[in-house]
């Protein structure tokens, strides 16, 4: 097996690993990944004080018909078009940093590869990550794994979506974020524990709600969004073209969430233009409806891989409609795109539970698990527990405890 080391301390860390991910499986077939750690940064004593930025670390096991030496370049060819200066100082921040740990059971010492890595004793979070991937390629290092329990863990995937409703009637939440401080602080605190999105909404969606105006939608998002100008992990919950553009102008959206697909053709030419990624809800429960949807949107210049196709669920479904397209994900995942699994604290868990909305946290982690292996993004309101539990599942059935 092989093992590749991936770091990013610079940027949008999350997407920069991902992206790097994505990039080298044209030549390097990865079976599995490692749980995603965050350390500080190792620097010399002399280093600037603008270069300690925590990095986000993770390995991944797999195999390459490329030998040592020609993968190595093609990993440098990926740092440099992901915009990485190789000529940069030793130890300064990075978009993404990819290293060759391993390879199978070879021994290199050249001027410029290492294999195993010439670091791999004095960098004890590779050692870890190795452990979670079930490897120890090195026996000389004692881990003190004291260290390691206070450290944060993530995964990779599935991708969570955090939540939060600036409303004052929200069914499980409303009122908790109306204020915009404690709407900004809930987006950083997401992020903080490992949301890859933000989905912010003004408009409150749930069951015999009383829709208010684009203006006013505005007015609430207005202060939440002069915070979030720079983020670009934020994703916008409204149907509303004039909300869409304002925000558009006001952030860095990653995604607009269109539940109703209210929005016009001009705005969705826009969005497309921009690059920015589309959520597409099943209006009823006609699954062909979906696939005639995403080719109109790409006759508007939509591309499939910026179409995210939500099932809807609880809404225009009753609750045995919700559930049935729950446990048949699969057929909406055969259309070709991401999907975005919205459940959270939703009416149809009382299929199984007698909880109110704000006490459903441990049904909704229940379909989170179920439905795990087909939902590419699951949009929760608690991510803190959800990440919790798929970091203890991922040890259990990968590391070194399998």
């Amino acid at each position: 097996m092989i093992y590749l080391a991936f770091g990013s301390n610079l940027g949008n860390r999350w997407e920069n690993i991902e992206t790097a991910i994505s990039r080298i499986s044209l030549f390097f077939d990865v079976k599995n990944f490692s749980l995603v750690l965050e350390t500080a940064a190792i620097l010399p004593s002399l280093a600037p004080s603008g270069w300690n930025l925590p990095y986000l670390n993770m390995m991944v096991a797999g195999n390459t018909s490329l030998n040592p030496t020609e993968l190595l370049s093609s990993l440098k060819n990926i740092e440099m078009e992901m915009g990485r200066s190789l000529d940069s100082p030793l130890w300064s921040p990075r978009i993404i940093d990819v290293d060759i740990v391993a390879y199978h059971d070879l021994v290199i010492r050249e001027p410029k590869l290492s294999i195993p890595h010439k670091e791999i004793e004095n960098r004890d979070f590779w050692q870890y990550l190795l452990l979670n991937l079930g490897c120890q390629v090195s026996h000389s290092v004692r881990l003190n794994m004291e260290k390691f329990s206070a450290m944060n863990y993530f995964v990779l995937k599935p991708k969570l979506v955090g939540i939060v409703n600036v409303t004052p009637d929200s069914f499980s939440d409303g009122g908790k974020f109306f204020d915009p401080n404690d709407a900004v602080a809930r987006i950083e605190a997401l992020r903080q524990s490992g949301a890859r999105l933000v989905d912010l909404g003004a408009q409150s969606t749930r069951p015999n709600y009383v829709e208010i105006s684009p203006k006013e939608e505005i007015s609430r998002l207005a202060p939440v969004l002069e915070h979030c100008g720079t983020m670009d992990y934020i994703s916008l919950d409204s149907y509303f073209d004039e909300v869409v553009k304002y925000a558009m102008k006001k952030s860095r959206l990653k995604c607009i969430n269109d539940q109703n697909s209210r929005l016009s053709n001009e705005t969705i030419k826009l969005i497309a233009d921009c690059g920015i990624k589309l959520v597409v809800m099943l209006q009823g429960t006609d699954i062909s409806w979906l696939e005639k949807r995403i080719k109109y949107l790409e006759s508007l210049g939509m591309i499939r891989k910026n179409i995210i196709l939500d099932p809807g669920i609880g809404f225009q479904k009753t609750k045995l409609q919700s559930l049935e397209i729950t446990k048949n994900l699969g057929k909406i995942k055969e259309l070709g795109c991401e999907i975005l699994y919205a459940h959270s604290r939703k009416s149809f868990i009382s299929f199984f539970s007698n909880a109110t909305a704000v006490d459903r946290d441990a049904e909704t982690l229940a379909v989170s698990d179920f439905i795990s292996h087909t939902a590419d993004c699951l949009r929760v309101h608690n991510v803190e527990d959800h990440m919790k539990f798929f970091v203890a599942k991922h040890q259990l059935e990968n590391g070194v405890f399998a």
